[in-house]
C-alpha cells in the first residue's frame, strides 16, 4: 500500500500554507507520499514535512479526512491537520509556499486546486478533526491501525455509533466473558443466525471476518464484520471498498488469495440469484463475460487487488447485493420509535441486542398458539415469510399493511409544517393504552429505513433538496450582503454542493444498477417527457403533483429521460431526481434518454454547464459522476402489462424479435449505448411516423411494407422511424394497448398519434425559446389522462 500525506496547516490569523505544484502551477496543500511496506513512522514523517520540507514548526493536532483509494497497489490518503504553527527564518525554504486566509482561498480558486480548496472548505466549517492517536507506525501492526481507521469511517458511514457499538460489545461479553476475548465460529453461527443467515453459510462468513488465519473473532471484528452484514450499510466509498474485501474472502473458500473460476461461478450465481435474473440457459454467457472483464485466466485465478480495482472502476457490478444479513443485528439510536414488525427468520427469534439481553439459545419447535402470541407481540400487521437467502436484502413485498414511523402535518397550502414519530406521541391521545405497549423500541426494523430516511434532515438527499430550495428562491437585500437572485446559488461555496453531489451518485448508481432494465410498473403513475435542464417547470410540476413528498403521494412518477442539455440548469435537475430517488427508490423512476450519454452531451450543454458551476477539474468530475449513474439507468418500463414506456419509440423486429422481454437482456451498464446495446440505442433515439404521411406518399408505404413498417431515421441520422403497421404489430406482439414516449418536443406538451395507440409527453415549456407547454401523462383506472400545467408564474 502506498501511502499520501497532506498537510492543513494553520497559522495565526487563519491563514493556511499553500505551495505551487510545478506542473499545473496551481496552489495546493503540501503532502508527501512513502510506501508503507517500509519502515515509516507516519507522524515523524508528518514531522519532518514540516520542519525538513517547509521550515515550520507546530505540533499535529488531529487527522480530518483518510480516504482508502482502489488501485493497485491501493493508496491511503491522510489529511493531517496542524495549528498555530510558525515559520522559522534560521534556514533558507526549500521550496516556495503562500499563506492565504480561507476567504483568500475562495476568492482566489481560480488558481487553487480543488481538492486542497475542498479540505479548506471543510476545515472553516468546523469538520470534525480525530485524534492523531489514531496514527501508529504503518509497518506491522501499525498498518493494522490504519486499516482500523478505514474501518471506523465504515462505521460513521454506516451510521454505527457508540450506542450501536455498546450493543455487540454487550452481547460479545455475554457470550465469552471479556471484552479482550474471541468467540468461535459456533458462537457466532449462533448469533448470525437470529438475523436470517443460513446456518450453513456461517463458517465461510465467519472465515471471511477473520484477521488471522486461525483463532476466533476479536470484538473489533464482530462490531465491523456485523456493520458490513447489515442490509442498510452504504457500498459506495469505503464501506464498499471493505465489504469487497469481505466479499471477496467470503467467496475465495480455498483462502489462497486467488479465486477460482468456480469460486467466482458462486458469486455470480448469487448476484443473479438475488436479483431475481437467473436464467440458466443466459448464464453461462454472461459468466464467462463477467470472467473476461478481469482480463485473468482460469489456471491463474483472481487476486484480491484485480477484484477490487475492476469493481471500482464498475466494471463489474451487482456486488451491493452480496454479504447482507437478512434484518439489520443492531437498533439504531435514530429509531427510537421502532415500531415492532416480524422479524425477517423462519421461527420467531428475539434479538439479542434488546436492552435487558436474553442468551442464545438454540431454536426450539413451537406450537401454534406460541407462535400466534410471539406474532401478537411483534408485529401489528404478522406474516410468516421466511428468510429471503444467506446474504440478500429482505423483500417485504408481500408484507401485509403496517402502520408508519411518522406522522406529518400539513399545510392548507400543501407544504408540509411538521414532522413527528409515532414514538413521540405516546403519552398523548393520538396513541391509546392498547397500542403503547406494541411499541418496543428495541427492537431492530430495516423495512422502516426508507421511510426513516425520507424524514431525515442530515441525509445527503434532503440536504440536496434543502439546498435546490435556497437554489429556488430569490432573498431580498438584509443588509449583510445575502441577497440572491431566484434560481442563482448566490456566494454558495459550490465544493460542497459538488462534494454533495458526488456522495448522492455514488449511492444512486447501486439503486439504479439493481433495478431491472425494463421496470414493472402498477398505477397509478405519473409519467414526464423531456426536462433539458429546465429546474422551472421540474418544481411546477412538484407543486402540482407531490408537494407533500412522494412518500405522501399515492403514486409513483416516471421520468422519459433527456435530463440534461440545451436548458440552464440540467445539474439541479438531476440533483433533484437522484436524491428523490434515493429518498423512494419505487416511487421515482428514471428512464435514460438519448442525451443521457457522454457524446451527446459534449455536442450540447451539459459539460460545459458543469465547468462553468465547478471549475474544469471539479466540473469533470462532476459530469463523469453524472454519466456513471446514467449508464446504469433503466431504458424502459410497462405500467400494469399494458402500457409501454420509453424514451424514444419501439425496437426494431431485429432486436429480440421485437419482444419486450429482450429489454431485460441490455447489460446493467452501458456506457456506450451504440457499440454495447443496438437494441438500448434504437429505443431511445426512434421516432413515429406521421399517419397522414404514411397515407399520402406511396413510395414511402412500399418501403415501409418492404421493411417490416421501419425505415432509416434520416432527421436524426441513427435509429428508425415507425409506422402505426409497425406500432400494432408490437402491441399484438407483447399483449400491449398503447406507447408512451417522450423525444419530440410538441406545442401542447403532447401528440396522440398512430390511431390514439401512440402518446407523445414533453414537460418542458418554453423550449429553446419557443412557445409551447409543458405536460405530463396520468396512468390510472384503465385510463391514460393528459394534464397541461401552466408554467407562467
Amino acid at each position: 500500500m502506498d501511502l499520501v500525506v497532506v498537510l492543513l496547516l494553520r497559522r495565526s490569523g487563519g491563514k493556511y500554507l499553500l505551495v505551487e505544484d510545478q506542473n499545473t502551477k496551481l496552489l495546493k496543500l503540501p503532502s508527501k507520499g512513502l510506501d508503507v511496506s517500509k519502515d515509516h513512522d507516519t507522524a515523524s514523517v508528518v514531522q519532518s514535512l514540516m520542519e525538513d520540507d517547509l521550515n515550520v514548526s507546530g505540533k499535529p493536532k488531529g487527522i480530518l479526512k483518510l480516504t482508502q483509494y482502489t488501485a493497485v497497489p491501493p493508496v491511503l490518503t491522510i489529511v493531517v491537520v496542524a495549528d498555530e504553527v510558525k515559520p522559522r527564518y534560521d534556514q533558507a525554504t526549500p521550496i516556495q509556499f503562500f499563506w492565504l486566509s480561507g476567504p483568500e482561498i475562495q476568492r482566489e480558486n481560480i488558481i487553487v486546486d480543488q481538492y486542497s480548496l475542498g479540505l479548506v472548505s471543510q476545515l472553516e466549517n468546523n469538520a470534525p478533526v480525530h485524534s492523531m492517536e489514531l496514527l501508529e507506525t504503518v509497518e506491522g501492526n501499525g498498518l493494522r491501525r490504519i486499516h482500523g481507521i478505514l474501518e471506523k469511517q465504515m462505521l460513521e458511514e454506516a451510521g454505527y455509533g457508540q450506542y450501536e457499538l455498546d450493543q455487540i460489545a454487550e452481547e460479545f461479553v455475554r457470550i465469552c466473558g471479556s471484552p479482550s476475548g474471541m468467540i468461535n465460529a459456533q458462537e457466532f453461527g449462533d448469533l448470525v443466525e437470529l438475523f436470517g443467515w443460513p446456518p450453513d453459510k456461517t463458517v465461510d462468513c465467519f472465515r471471511s471476518l477473520r484477521s488471522s488465519i486461525e483463532g476466533g473473532l476479536t470484538l473489533e471484528e464482530l462490531q465491523v464484520g456485523l456493520c458490513a452484514l447489515d442490509p442498510a450499510t452504504p457500498h459506495g466509498s469505503v464501506s464498499g471498498q471493505l465489504r469487497c474485501q469481505f466479499i471477496f474472502r467470503f467467496y475465495n473458500v480455498s483462502g489462497k488469495g486467488f479465486m477460482s473460476f468456480q469460486e467466482f461461478r458462486e458469486m455470480v450465481r448469487d448476484i443473479f440469484i438475488f436479483k431475481n435474473q437467473l436464467n440458466e440457459k443466459t448464464f453461462e454467457k454472461s459468466l464467462i463475460d463477467n470472467w473476461k472483464v478481469f482480463g485473468v485466466t482460469e489456471s491463474h485465478g483472481l487476486s484480491m487487488s484485480k477484484f477490487l480495482t475492476i469493481v471500482g472502476q464498475l466494471k463489474f457490478r451487482g456486488t451491493s447485493v452480496l454479504f447482507r444479513l437478512p434484518q439489520s443485528p443492531v437498533k439504531h439510536q435514530t429509531d427510537p420509535y421502532n415500531i415492532p414488525e416480524r422479524p425477517n427468520c423462519p421461527s420467531p427469534c428475539p434479538s439479542p441486542f434488546n436492552v435487558k439481553l436474553r442468551p442464545i439459545r438454540p431454536k426450539e419447535p413451537q406450537t401454534d398458539d406460541e407462535h400466534m402470541e410471539v406474532s401478537l407481540n411483534d408485529t401489528i400487521s404478522g406474516s410468516d415469510k421466511p428468510a429471503t437467502g444467506p446474504m440478500s436484502a429482505t423483500d417485504s413485498n408481500d408484507l401485509g399493511f403496517t402502520i408508519a414511523t411518522h406522522s406529518v402535518k400539513v399545510k392548507r397550502s400543501g407544504a408540509l409544517s411538521d414532522v413527528t414519530t409515532i414514538w413521540d406521541l405516546v403519552g398523548t391521545e393520538a396513541v391509546s393504552g392498547t397500542v403503547r405497549d406494541l411499541l418496543d423500541p428495541h427492537k431492530p426494523s430495516f423495512d422502516r429505513l426508507p421511510s426513516i430516511k425520507a424524514f431525515d434532515k442530515a441525509s445527503k438527499s434532503n440536504e440536496m433538496l434543502s439546498g435546490l430550495r435556497y437554489f429556488e428562491h430569490a432573498l431580498r437585500d438584509d443588509g449583510r450582503g445575502r441577497a440572491k437572485a431566484g434560481f442563482s446559488w448566490g456566494a454558495i461555496d459550490m465544493g460542497s454542493v459538488a462534494r454533495c453531489f458526488l456522495t448522492i451518485c455514488s449511492q444512486a448508481v447501486d439503486i439504479f444498477a439493481n433495478e431491472n432494465r425494463l421496470l414493472p410498473v402498477k398505477s397509478p403513475c405519473y409519467v414526464l417527457g423531456d426536462l433539458h435542464g429546465n429546474f422551472h417547470d421540474l418544481i411546477c410540476f412538484e407543486k402540482v403533483l407531490w408537494r407533500m413528498g412522494p412518500i405522501l403521494t399515492p403514486a409513483s412518477f416516471m421520468f422519459l429521460g433527456d435530463y440534461v442539455d440545451r436548458g440552464d440548469f440540467g445539474f439541479e435537475v438531476i440533483s433533484y431526481l437522484f436524491a428523490q430517488k434515493l429518498l423512494m427508490p419505487s416511487k421515482f423512476l428514471l428512464i435514460r434518454g438519448n442525451h443521457e450519454i457522454r457524446s451527446v452531451q459534449e455536442s450540447f450543454t451539459y459539460k460545459t454547464e458543469c465547468y462553468h458551476k465547478f471549475g474544469e477539474s471539479l466540473g469533470e468530475e462532476v459530469w463523469e459522476a453524472t454519466n456513471t449513474v446514467f449508464d446504469a439507468m433503466p431504458v424502459a418500463a410497462v405500467i400494469d402489462e399494458k402500457v409501454f414506456c420509453v424514451h424514444g419509440g419501439i425496437p426494431h423486429p431485429s432486436h429480440g424479435g421485437g419482444y419486450i422481454s429482450a429489454i431485460n437482456d441490455i447489460p446493467n451498464h452501458l456506457p456506450e449505448p451504440a457499440e454495447g446495446s443496438p437494441l438500448a440505442w434504437d429505443i431511445m433515439w426512434n421516432d413515429p411516423i406521421r399517419k397522414e404521411d404514411e397515407d399520402n406518399d406511396d413510395s414511402l408505404r412500399t418501403e415501409l411494407v418492404g421493411n417490416e413498417g421501419f425505415i432509416d431515421n434520416d432527421s436524426r441520422g441513427t435509429g428508425h422511424m415507425f409506422s402505426s403497421d409497425a406500432l400494432d404489430s408490437f402491441l399484438r406482439r407483447n399483449n400491449l394497448s398503447h406507447v408512451i414516449r417522450a423525444h419530440e418536443v410538441k406545442e401542447t406538451g403532447f401528440q396522440l398519434q398512430q390511431n390514439g395507440r401512440l402518446l407523445t409527453v414533453f414537460s418542458s415549456s418554453h423550449y429553446c425559446g419557443s412557445t409551447n407547454e409543458a405536460a405530463c401523462v396520468l396512468v390510472d383506472n384503465k385510463k391514460i389522462r393528459t394534464i397541461r400545467l401552466d408554467t407562467r408564474s
